[in-house]
């Protein structure tokens, strides 16, 4: 395969050509199942049968299969997983962690969940690396993202999650959400907090013009307003301060044209949707715009403004509070800080007169399954992978991977607020995207231009 030539380290490097094993066809067109079924298929839509089986561990099975059944593949796919030893150790450490914690608590999913989400992880980052190539990975992802868009306004002014009623096969914890008299619209995640973090890695990437490789805000018009309407439809007061955050990200990393060109086009959006808010406050869709907003200024600002288009100040402020003591875990004298209780068993306990049963924080749940040898040992993960993603970046100075560090810190950091939700591939598949971007340049550079094969 011929190389491309490498006029600047210091600048993008144009990968017009396919990746390596793209004549697979076979191979391809698995890979190809595997990216569309992660974004685009619900958690409840498969088969159990002693497990579930739903579509992504299915491609993930039929992966496997193919590999075993083409030792080269499989042993190349082993070399290109110890190439990412940053991640891989801690990752290893985690599954460990896992691993006794399922042989203490007798719980097999207490180790096969995590296992099988960290094998898609590293099968994405060699499919994107040597099968589909990034570009392509991209463009697929924004054909996800188009889809999932449009279908949130079909499921918001249907009032219920079509997914649920016409895909749910399997047993699940899901169901339709309101707030505040409003329907929470959660596409094909089990709840609508899990879909505003999936929004949260769309926004990033909906940034990215892989042709002139620049970051711009505005390079799909469309698809970023279609985008931000869901975060708002989702409700998440959480998700919208942080896609909030993200936009001014995004901004922070473009170049100086792209700012103000982005500066111009939100000015006048804002002026465009003050006109709509006050000629149209009376709508339902004005009303849930203003309640999100509001919601969110209360929360920020310890005001009630909410409550003048239908929230409820009581609710809003019992969920604070919950958060607030959701901390006060740690203290716990009955929670083992080396053995977890496992993802079988149910938690609730009583703080202060809440009753907590649903744990909206991650970090403080790894703790509650896997105690502080899980949750240390996957902190270790994401600071890892942190570390990785700026080094590479300052190194290669790369619009798309300065994008993905925006995308993975602003879903990492929503999750101080809400548990992953089973949302964890789609954040994986992005972290792939990078891993599988840096292999390809330090490859273009080991060989001279000539890519790996």
């Amino acid at each position: 395969m011929q190389g491309i030539e490498i006029k600047d380290q210091r600048k993008y490097r144009d990968y017009s050509t396919e990746p390596e094993l793209r004549s697979l066809k076979v191979l391809f067109g698995l890979y190809a199942f595997l990216w569309f079924s992660s974004f685009l298929m619900p958690q409840y839509f498969g088969v159990h049968i002693l497990f579930d089986f739903t579509c992504t561990r299915v491609a993930d099975i039929l992966l496997l299969l193919y590999m075993i059944l083409n030792p080269r593949i499989l042993t190349h796919f082993v070399y290109t997983c110890f190439r990412a030893k940053g991640v891989l150790i801690p990752l290893l450490l985690y599954l460990a962690v896992c691993g006794y914690t399922m042989v203490l608590r007798a719980d097999i999913n207490t180790f096969f969940l995590p296992f099988m989400e960290i094998l898609t992880f590293f099968f994405v980052i060699y499919g994107v690396r040597f099968v589909i190539g990034y570009n392509r990975a991209i463009r697929w992802t924004m054909i996800c993202a188009y889809i999932l868009s449009v279908y949130g306004l079909v499921e918001y002014v249907a009032k219920e999650s079509l997914m649920l009623r016409f895909l749910r096969t399997m047993r699940t914890v899901a169901g339709n959400s309101y707030r505040s008299g409003q329907y929470r619209i959660m596409g094909p995640c089990q709840h609508a907090l899990g879909y505003g973090l999936l929004l949260l890695l769309f926004l990033a990437l909906a940034s990215y013009d892989y042709r002139r490789k620049k970051v711009f805000l505005f390079q799909r018009p469309v698809l970023l307003i279609l985008l931000l309407v869901n975060v708002v439809l989702t409700g998440s007061r959480s998700t919208l301060g942080v896609a909030a955050l993200e936009i001014g990200l995004i901004l922070l990393i473009s170049d100086r044209d792209s700012i103000k060109k982005s500066m111009l086009i939100i000015f006048a959006g804002i002026v465009v949707l003050g006109g709509y808010l006050l000629l149209f406050s009376h709508t339902n869709i004005a009303r849930t715009i203003l309640l999100s907003i509001t919601s969110v200024l209360d929360q920020i600002l310890g005001t009630n403004l909410s409550v003048q288009y239908g929230g409820d100040a009581t609710k809003y402020t019992d969920s604070s509070n919950y958060r607030d003591l959701l901390p006060r875990i740690f203290t716990l004298d009955w929670l083992h800080p080396l053995v977890g209780r496992g993802s079988k068993k149910p938690f609730s306990v009583a703080i202060d007169g809440y009753f907590i049963r649903s744990i909206d924080n991650y970090y403080i749940h790894q703790y509650i399954k896997y105690a502080y040898p899980g949750m240390i040992s996957y902190a270790i993960f994401i600071l890892s992978t942190f570390v990785y993603f700026i080094r590479q970046t300052f190194c290669n100075r790369l619009a798309l991977q300065k994008l993905i560090l925006v995308g993975t810190f602003c879903y990492f950091l929503n999750l101080w607020w809400v548990d992953a939700l089973q949302t964890l591939k789609f954040v994986y598949s992005v972290i792939a995207i990078f891993f599988a971007l840096s292999f390809e340049i330090s490859d273009s550079r080991k060989w001279g231009g000539q890519s790996e094969r």
